[in-house]
Formats: C-alpha cells, sequence, structure tokens
C-alpha cells in the first residue's frame, strides 16, 4: 500500500526543515510544494493559480504513483477534505504531522526568519490552522506545539518510524 506524510500549520512553522530532516533520517522522497509554485512563476514570469494547480495535482500522481513512501512537504490545511478523499479513493495511506503552534511563537520564527508578510497575515495563517484541527484532528499522526518544538525534528522521526514501521511488522 502507497503511503504519505504530509503536514498541517501555517506559514513558515518548521514544514520544510523538518520533511528534510525525515528525508535524510528515512531515506524518504520529497515532493516541495513551494518548489512547484516557484517553478510556475518562473516558467511564466508571474504567478498563476490555474497553472499552478494543475502541475501540483500531476506531480503529486506521478510522485505517489512511483514511490511506495512519500513525503509531501506542504501543509494540507486548506484542502484536506478533497486531498484526504483523493488519498483514500486511490488507497493511499496517510500520516500528518500538525505544527499547532501559538501566535507568539510563530511571530518570533516570523521576525528570526523575515517572514514580514506573513507576520501581516498571522492572525489567518493561525485561524485557518485551528479550523482544520476542528474539522481534522482525528487525522492528525503527532502534533507538535510551542512545548515540543525545540525536539521536534527527533519527537517527529519517531513518530513517523513507528508509523511506518507498523505495516512491517
Amino acid at each position: 500500500m502507497k503511503k504519505i506524510i504530509s503536514f498541517a500549520g501555517a506559514v513558515g512553522s518548521s514544514k520544510t526543515p523538518t520533511s528534510h530532516y525525515l528525508s535524510c533520517n528515512l531515506g524518504l522522497p520529497i515532493l516541495n510544494n513551494d518548489t512547484i509554485r516557484t517553478e510556475v512563476i518562473e516558467d511564466l514570469g508571474e504567478f498563476d493559480e490555474e497553472k499552478y494547480v494543475k502541475r501540483r495535482d500531476e506531480r503529486i500522481r506521478q510522485a505517489i504513483a512511483g514511490n511506495d513512501v512519500l513525503i509531501y512537504d506542504a501543509s494540507v490545511d486548506r484542502e484536506w477534505g478533497k486531498f484526504k478523499s483523493e488519498l483514500v479513493n486511490n488507497n493511499v495511506e496517510f500520516f500528518i504531522i500538525s505544527f499547532d503552534l501559538s501566535k507568539g511563537l510563530l511571530g518570533n520564527l516570523y521576525n528570526t526568519k523575515g517572514y514580514d508578510d506573513s507576520l501581516l497575515r498571522l492572525d489567518d495563517l493561525v485561524a485557518e490552522h485551528e479550523r482544520f484541527l476542528s474539522e481534522y484532528s482525528e487525522d492528525v499522526g503527532v502534533r507538535i506545539d510551542d512545548d515540543a518544538f525545540a525536539d521536534r525534528m527527533e519527537l517527529v522521526l519517531v513518530a513517523v518510524g513507528g508509523w511506518l514501521n507498523s505495516y512491517n511488522a
């Protein structure tokens, strides 16, 4: 059975660093959503939502078809209902890593990383993630909050490793 590991959480909550940590430690391929968005901008000279969505969806299908296990480095917060339905219909198991970070910690991360645009949208980004959790918290495999953030890499590695090993038992 095919498996996908993905993320829920606000912009800048450590999804990409965590993706790379998992990839390095578990030898898993990554499909990065931001890279696809950048590719569309580079190809067209501007962002085109329709072309981005088409390319993203094609890449996800190709990546899942070509790999037994895949890390999808993206936040599924906004489109989880649709994405989950496609995964279930195609017999793909999923594991969601949820970054449930406070506005205070996210604000500090944004300031540190120079995410000025995200800082202006902080309330909306947190509300979007809270909506996801209110509807889909049972789909989350591991949750990282402010208290666990410093140890997130190892906590996520143990959780994902245990999930993957449960299929080999």
